[in-house]
This record gives C-alpha cells, sequence and structure tokens, in this order.
C-alpha cells in the first residue's frame, strides 16, 4: 500500500499493555509497509515493557524512544492498545501533551479497548464519539465522549475498537485511515 510506505507510529505503552493489542495492529501496520516505534514514559521501559495476555503475563517490548522526547512531529500516527497500560500512564504529563499535540494536528489516532482512559486524561474526549472497553462506557460518558458500542468508531482522526475481538476490523480501519491521512502541521504554543 504505497501511502501507507514509510510512515511512522509511535505506540505508545506502560506496564501491563495487552499483547494482541499491540503485537497485531503493529503486524499489520509493518506489513503495509509503515515503522512502528515502542514508545515508554520512562529510563525503565527502555530494559522492559511488561505485557500481559488477558490475565496471564504475556511478552515484553523495550522502548526505542521516551515519550518526553517525542513530539506529534517526529511521527504520522499515534497507537495506544489497551490491557492496564493505559491506566499506568493516562496521568503522565508527557503523555497527555503527546496526545494533545497528535489531535490539535489531526494525526489518526488508534486506540483500543482500556486505550480511551488515556484520551479522556489528555482531556480531549468531549463531544468525539468512540468506542472502547464495554467497562469504560461511563468513563467516556462522564468526561462527555459519545460510547458507541461497535467493532470499530471512526471520528475524524480517530479510530477506536472495544476488545481484542474486535483486531481484525480495527486493523483494516488504521491501515486505510494511515493511508488517507493528510496531517495538519502543529501550530506553536
Amino acid at each position: 500500500m504505497q501511502a501507507v510506505e514509510g510512515k511512522r507510529i509511535a505506540a505508545l505503552v506502560g506496564d501491563g499493555f495487552e499483547e494482541s493489542e499491540l503485537i497485531e495492529p503493529r503486524r499489520a501496520l509493518e506489513e503495509a509497509g509503515s515503522i512502528v516505534t515502542i514508545v515508554g514514559v520512562d529510563e525503565k521501559s527502555r530494559q522492559k515493557i511488561r505485557g500481559k495476555r488477558g490475565l496471564d503475563e504475556g511478552s515484553s517490548v523495550r522502548a526505542e524512544e521516551l515519550v518526553a522526547d517525542c513530539t506529534a512531529d517526529d511521527f504520522d500516527a499515534l497507537l495506544i492498545p489497551g490491557g492496564t497500560s493505559p491506566d499506568h500512564i493516562r496521568t503522565d504529563k508527557e503523555v497527555q501533551r503527546l496526545v494533545r499535540e497528535f489531535d490539535a494536528a489531526k494525526k489518526p489516532m488508534f486506540v483500543i479497548c482500556h486505550g480511551p482512559l488515556v484520551l479522556i486524561s489528555a482531556q480531549v474526549v468531549r463531544g468525539r464519539q468512540l468506542t472502547g472497553y464495554a467497562s469504560i462506557a461511563d468513563d467516556i460518558r462522564n468526561a462527555g465522549g459519545l460510547f458507541r458500542d461497535l467493532p470499530v468508531v471512526q471520528d475524524a482522526n480517530w479510530v477506536t475498537s472495544r476488545n481484542p475481538d474486535d483486531i481484525p476490523q480495527f486493523n483494516r480501519a488504521i491501515v486505510e485511515k494511515l493511508a488517507q491521512a493528510q496531517a495538519q502541521p502543529v501550530a506553536p504554543a
């Protein structure tokens, strides 16, 4: 897919990421020709970010970049997998800054399962349509978002999905969104 070739995606992860929600979208994006970079929140993440597979321990990854060193200008899109990772990273000020930069630039954001918790903490959900894991529907509504119980919900630059069962539809949607993306430059603060 020519329009996706060479595009850079930041995968924002912390301990407890749901393995399939990182590995499978990463594979789909890389097979389409994109470059996926693991972005962690602290120095410790350069050594190991622990994944999970449901309630079991999953495989680990290492951060290639740290969120404090990244801006939306460095990447073409943002991937936020679910699991317990979003709850661990959502209060980090640099995570919130990066999410707000991506959204302001109208760059694609691919968010699955508990990932919308990060969007909520970055205060970008109000008035937007999205989905996520069923247990965070109230969190989305309380943040002013419009929760939709669908496998994939697209709203402007966002593609959101509910859970690992929806990954095939999510993967198709994120590759298509990335191919059509024409991001705007970030306005100086």
